[in-house]
């Protein structure tokens, strides 16, 4: 079951948050847990960070 969150956030960064929701034809709380889901998942190393190869010199 999903548990309900409450948090402040930058009204600039919220605005951008909705119309990328927007543009992915998402909900904003679809769209925030999916991106936090992907970043969360990167940095437990369950998948590779898009730039990490980069980084490093080669190309993605």
């Amino acid at each position: 079951m999903k548990k309900p969150l409450a948090l402040r956030i930058d009204p600039d960064l919220l605005v951008a948050a909705r119309e990328c929701a927007r543009r992915d034809n998402r909900t904003l709380t679809n769209f925030i847990e999916t991106v936090l889901r992907r970043r969360v998942e990167e940095m437990a190393g369950l998948r590779p960070e898009p730039s990490a190869a980069t980084k490093k010199g080669h190309q993605a």
